[in-house]
């Protein structure tokens, strides 16, 4: 398999150069018409596909191992869908709940196979959440699963050295930043998207404790297992001890650490030995860092009260150095962007907002929510889904889940929030394939703009209980696993026509193939990069079909721990913990990419 990739990589280098885009189109199934969620349905839940070419108006569900027909129904009337193109009829088999595996058959055309079972979703969590165990940086391991091996991942971040220097250091200051995880396809490590995905983890095991276990992420060789801890918390204080040594001594943060320039695909974990820095500094940063400790402190309360305490701290600490701070800050230095992304803007009072939240939940302080008295005019404002640029609807989550809240001022947090949610909803009712993006949506990372709304559906079904919340939600798994124009799973291992070609540096560099990514989806801006700019301008592509599973796509095919977290937050939700799977279970049945 090395070999293999050794040969593909000089393969794609040449190709670079004369662009990529037309590679995509190898990947669609035979019968492209078919979509359907890849890894299943749950029993006791809406089961829809979605026809978009085939003959006839019945479809039929067969056994997939033995071909005999279990259901049989009609299919619905033709809705033409401006974000695909496509015509779409809809074949519906809610009532059939026996589990199995099977297949969607229409006329002389049949869909990929997909199960049907009361935790469908379970094995891909564990993906999922594995992903961030095999995306650690300074810690060696051995992973059976997927045969990835780091013997020491930039261990040079001991001595990072400091970019700028202001009134709290001196330029070249030598600081130890080891640990956390890498961001995305690349290897740096970012504070914003750091603080987000950790909040998102730590609210998925808040939302529902009992889905996560002991021993349920079969850690690799080499990565201890926390006796006390359940591993999804295990996993998260990983990142958490790293993101503590990015805090300053006056409570704010620094923005990132990266090398200067951008690493070849070449480049290893371990073989990638340039010099690393420590970037900027900026208050929205520093706030959802601060709002993610503060998570942390209450969920890691019951299992450690003393490390607990610490991450308390050092949200107050964020908190102290923003009071002090009234105007948004985001220290930029030329070179800053050379060798990894800015994740910059210009405001922070949503980011504000959610520390102020975060807290008073935490603490119950009502210091914290005389801040969002006084910032009624942001937070009772209908938000958006959430990144890490806008927090607003995870600052108004945590307030309305907070007993201690002003009933008042609760009552209009929650009218913007639900109304939000109800917009959603109906976006997911007038689209073709129940995908909750609007054509403006289809822009980088467009795969966590949809499942980040249905986690939104889930935290609303929390505040208000609504069936149509949550089949929403489960609507933007479909979408995810498959149930798209594209027949695509957007999730690296999950499904039979997951990405094969990401963007990810572990994947190209090391040969193994790393389960559970979720990457970024359809992109109809064009700008995004080379590749996707000129499949763009190759014609009229609808934003649905504005995707490219290539290499050096990076608009369209890397993945983030923002993206992932956000699947992780709904997969928790519908998948129950299972102590049967074994690490031979999350292993994959073929090459990525396959052998030709």
């Amino acid at each position: 398999m090395q070999s293999t990739r050794k040969l593909r990589r000089l393969v794609l280098a040449g190709l670079m150069a004369l662009g990529t885009y037309g590679l995509s189109t190898t990947a669609l199934a035979a019968d492209a018409g078919l979509h359907v969620d890849q890894v299943g349905y749950l029993t006791n839940h809406t089961k829809v596909a979605m026809v978009s070419a085939a003959s006839g108006d019945r479809f039929k569900l067969v056994d997939a191992k033995t071909g005999k027909t279990v259901y049989e129904g009609k299919l619905t009337a033709a809705k033409y869908d401006a974000n695909s193109a496509e015509n779409i009829r809809r074949a519906d088999f809610t009532n059939f709940n026996t589990p199995g595996e099977y297949k969607l058959v229409v006329g002389d055309k049949e869909s990929y196979d997909f199960a049907i079972g009361d935790n469908v979703y379970n094995v891909p969590l564990v993906l999922n959440l594995r992903s961030y165990t095999l995306s650690r940086s300074g810690n060696p391991f051995k992973d059976e699963v997927t045969g990835l091996e780091v013997k020491q991942g930039h261990a040079q971040d001991k001595q990072a050295k400091l970019y700028f220097g202001d009134k709290l250091n001196k330029k070249g200051d030598i600081l130890d930043v080891s640990g956390g995880w890498y961001d995305a396809g690349d290897y740096g490590k970012y504070t914003t998207t750091a603080g987000l995905a950790s909040a998102e983890i730590l609210l998925a095991y808040e939302a529902n404790p009992t889905h996560f276990t002991k021993g349920q992420l079969h850690f690799p060789k080499g990565i201890k297992s926390d006796g006390k801890l359940p591993d999804v918390l295990a996993e998260v204080k990983h990142e958490l001890d790293w993101m503590r040594k990015m805090q300053r001594s006056d409570g704010s943060t620094f923005h990132k650490v990266a090398g200067a320039q951008w690493p070849g695909f070449d480049k290893s974990p371990d073989t990638d030995t340039q010099e690393r820095f420590i970037y900027g500094t900026a208050t929205y940063s520093t706030a959802i860092y601060g709002a993610s400790m503060a998570i942390a402190a209450r969920v890691m309360y019951p299992y450690d009260k003393a490390y607990a305490e610490k991450l308390l701290k050092s949200a107050k600490d964020a908190w102290n150095y923003l009071e002090k701070t009234n105007q948004p800050v985001y220290h930029w230095d030329e070179g800053q962007e050379s060798g990894s992304g800015p994740y910059d803007k210009k405001t922070d009072e949503e980011e504000r907002a959610w520390l102020a939240a975060e807290l008073f939940k935490t603490t119950g302080d009502k210091s914290y929510e005389q801040y969002l008295q006084k910032k009624q005019a942001v937070v009772t404002q209908k938000p958006s889904f959430f990144t890490w640029d806008n927090t607003l609807s995870l600052a108004q989550f945590a307030y309305l889940t907070n007993d201690k809240a002003d009933k008042a001022l609760q009552g209009k947090v929650k009218k913007a929030f639900l109304s939000y949610a109800d917009d959603i909803v109906k976006k997911i009712d007038q689209d073709g394939f129940a995908s909750s993006l609007s054509a403006s949506e289809y822009t980088w990372a467009s795969t966590k703009n949809a499942v980040s709304q249905g986690d939104h559906l889930l935290m609303a079904n929390q505040i208000a209980p609504n069936p149509k919340y949550v089949e929403g939600a489960l609507d933007q798994l479909h979408y995810l696993f498959g149930r798209n124009v594209l027949n695509r799973s957007f999730m690296t291992g999950v499904g039979d026509n997951p990405p094969e070609h990401p963007h990810n540096r572990i994947h190209e560099s090391t040969g193994a193939y790393v389960p559970g990514l979720m990457v970024g989806g359809p992109n109809a801006v064009p700008g995004g990069d080379p590749d996707q700019t000129k499949f763009l301008e190759s014609g009229n592509i609808p934003p649905a079909k504005a995707y490219l599973d290539v290499l050096t796509s990076w608009s369209t095919n890397e993945y983030a721990i923002d993206y992932t977290s956000a699947a992780a937050y709904a997969l928790a939700f519908f998948a129950k913990a299972d102590s049967s799977i074994r690490m031979a279970d999350l292993k994959l049945d073929r090459e990525f990419p396959p052998l030709k």
